[in-house]
């Protein structure tokens, strides 16, 4: 089968470079700094590559999957020489319950996972202390600042009455996540009229779930999440959560294997939510999407298409964007209670 990289003009310089890393691997040294990086390429018999041509020469190892180098700030100062090394890191984090089984530290960090979809910082510390994984604590600071940059993790943003980042004590990890939502949220008399919604559909036949959960810490690392009952329980579930925009308002985000559904919830009326702020959010929510899908972390590529979803939270119904003209004609009619124009379902409005 024929490779992307097959025709390109490479620099034969390029291949003792390449060896340094088989003999890293035959040392089991599965990530090096740039300055060691450097400090080989300056060493080296043929030619000493410049600044400019070790970049793309770690661009391109990336490109092939050889290595892991994010041309990033803050994360351009590491190379990970085995890709697995960085996934072996998460795995020793997030893994199956049954993996967890005769240590009752990541059984007890597991449970709460499983419930909150949240752990504690100390408690990798903790794990990572073990003689198992204590390969990991070297280089903890960029391990776990990739994943959360990736939105693998995420590190809730808190604030005191100053507006001063306040560092939190836990991460969220939405993958994790197994409860449902039993809230009643959805149950609501109003809620129909409270809600707008607009869905995103995929050219493939599926929505990865790893893909739901990229997106949804794409959604915890700029909102909050919505707090209820005499607990403050926050309201992230499994592919589900909701999230406060604003005091009046929320955010309500659901993925399943075939759609996300992301709804704007107003306290009182969805009269009431402003056209440019559900504009602006519709936007950042579609360029997310598509970046996620993109990216590596992602087994299936995919495109999305966007639908208005109308305001039931019953097996509502979508109207592609695409085929709002004709839909409008033979299946919508005008709502006229409203004073700015709006189609709406025989189901119930959008």
């Amino acid at each position: 089968m024929e490779q992307p990289t097959w025709g390109q003009n490479l620099l034969k310089c390029f291949i003792p470079l390449e060896w340094e890393f088989d003999s890293f691997l035959s040392r089991n040294i599965p990530l090096v700094t740039m300055e060691q990086m450097e400090k080989i390429n300056f060493l080296q018999p043929v030619r000493t590559l410049t600044e400019q041509e070790l970049k793309v020469f770690l661009k391109f190892q990336h490109s092939v999957g050889l290595i892991l180098y994010f041309d990033e700030a803050n994360f351009d100062q590491h190379i990970i020489i085995s890709p697995t090394h960085l996934i072996d890191a998460f795995k020793s984090i997030v893994t199956d319950r049954k993996f967890c089984e005769g240590d009752r530290m990541r059984q007890k960090s597991w449970d709460l996972m499983s419930r909150t979809g949240t752990i504690e910082k100390k408690s990798i510390e903790d794990i990572w202390k073990k003689k198992r994984y204590n390969k990991f604590q070297d280089h903890e600071e960029y391990l776990l600042g990739v994943m959360t940059h990736f939105d693998k993790m995420v590190e809730p943003k808190r604030y005191d009455e100053t507006q001063k980042r306040i560092p939190a004590e836990f991460y969220y990890l939405a993958s994790t996540v197994r409860t449902s939502d039993t809230t009643g949220y959805l149950k609501s008399p109003t809620f129909a009229k409270r809600n707008i919604a607009i869905a995103f559909s995929s050219s493939s036949s599926m929505i990865p779930p790893d893909l739901s959960f990229i997106f949804i810490s794409y959604c915890l690392s700029i909102f909050a999440v919505k707090k209820y009952g005499q607990n403050d329980d926050e309201m992230l579930f499994h592919r589900l959560a909701i999230f406060n925009i604003y005091q009046s308002l929320n955010m309500y985000v659901n993925c399943d294997d075939e759609v996300i559904v992301v709804r704007l919830v107003q306290l009182m009326n969805r009269t009431l939510i402003k056209r440019d702020r559900a504009s602006s959010i519709r936007e950042c929510l579609a360029v997310a999407l598509e970046k996620i899908s993109s990216t590596d972390f992602v087994a299936i590529k995919s495109s999305f298409s966007l639908s208005l979803c109308c305001s039931s939270s019953d097996d509502p119904c979508l109207l592609p964007m695409s085929e709002l003209q004709e839909k409008m004609i033979r299946r919508y009619v005008q709502n006229t209670e409203l004073s700015t124009p709006k189609i709406v379902c025989l189901r119930g409005p959008y």
